[in-house]
């Protein structure tokens, strides 16, 4: 009996610990995340000059998680991620978000049965064009392809990556920073940034301390925000549900609440404003969605 009934508290101890670490999806109780859109719609007319008329991407690469490993007490299917890079077009320059990655720094484990490597020399063309370079956090599938760049010290001038994005390099692992960054001041604000008219850079640090928000306004009034990693799939926002704990302690070392706190906003304001379109960071269907519906254009334009 005595044995039985240890076993019955093991069970329960172990029962209990996969339940906080797998499957618990709690939103706390304050979580918040500050994010005026009135104020960011200011901000993005606040330099002068035409805005962007088309965002264009390429999808370079697509590996595949567990379903709980996107949305914390899911199934154990196959869920793909994308990797994307973003080109906003203007009239006689181009901003680009995001880079992508080069196929040699593909995390180990990463199951990756599609990669572009013409996709990604069309990114690889289109940093050495950009007039502006920015990326929603620092990880190598968003970073990778500056990072190993061939003529990365030709980009220096259009790069703004911030000083949050530069300062924790194990964070681009198995990536490396180059020697040409290791002394980038890297780009310092609070708050909001306006970067381009019509594009505003949004602090959001939970996911990575270097994450940020990136709003486009369009020529036409139009408007996209991208999220980053904030979130991986449109569910996550839309059901308001995060990461499992072993997935953002362990793997990604991110603040979970703070997360929380910018899905619920993102939530919230997706709600509120049905034009305004939200693009995560690895959501294949939600793209070709975007696409399909003319918010966004496939390929570069070199």
């Amino acid at each position: 009996m005595r044995r039985i009934r240890w076993l019955l508290a093991l069970a329960a101890v172990l029962g209990g610990l996969y339940w906080w670490g797998a499957v618990d999806n709690r939103m706390p109780a304050d979580a918040g995340f500050a994010l005026d859109l009135a104020q960011v719609r200011q901000r993005a007319t606040a330099l002068p000059g035409d805005r962007p008329h088309a965002i264009r991407y390429e999808k370079v690469a697509e590996f595949s998680f567990f379903e709980n490993m996107v949305d914390a007490g899911a199934g154990f299917g196959r869920m793909p991620m994308a990797i994307f890079a973003y080109q906003l077009e203007f009239d006689e320059r181009t901003v680009l978000i995001d880079s992508a990655m080069t196929r040699d720094i593909a995390p180990p484990g990463f199951m990756m049965p599609f990669f572009d490597d013409a996709a990604q020399e069309r990114v690889r063309q289109a940093l050495r064009q950009a007039a502006l370079i920015v990326v929603t956090h620092e990880h190598a599938d968003h970073i990778g392809g500056i990072v190993r760049h061939p003529e990365l010290e030709a980009l220096l001038p259009a790069l703004r990556l911030t000083r949050e994005q530069l300062a924790e390099p194990w964070r681009m692992q198995p990536a490396e920073l180059p020697a040409a960054l290791a002394g980038h001041a890297g780009l310092e604000y609070d708050g909001m940034h306006a970067l381009a008219p019509g594009v505003v850079l949004i602090e959001a640090p939970g996911h990575t301390p270097g994450t940020q928000l990136v709003y486009v306004q369009l020529a036409d009034g139009n408007e996209v925000l991208f999220l980053g990693d904030v979130a991986w799939h449109a569910l996550n926002v839309e059901q308001q549900r995060q990461r499992p704990r072993w997935v953002t302690a362990l793997l990604i070392r991110e603040d979970r609440d703070a997360v929380f706190g910018q899905l619920k906003t993102l939530h919230e304001l997706a709600q509120r404003q049905p034009r305004l379109q939200l693009v995560p960071g690895h959501d294949g269907a939600a793209v070709q969605r975007l696409a399909d519906q003319g918010w966004l254009q496939p390929g570069f334009k070199l």
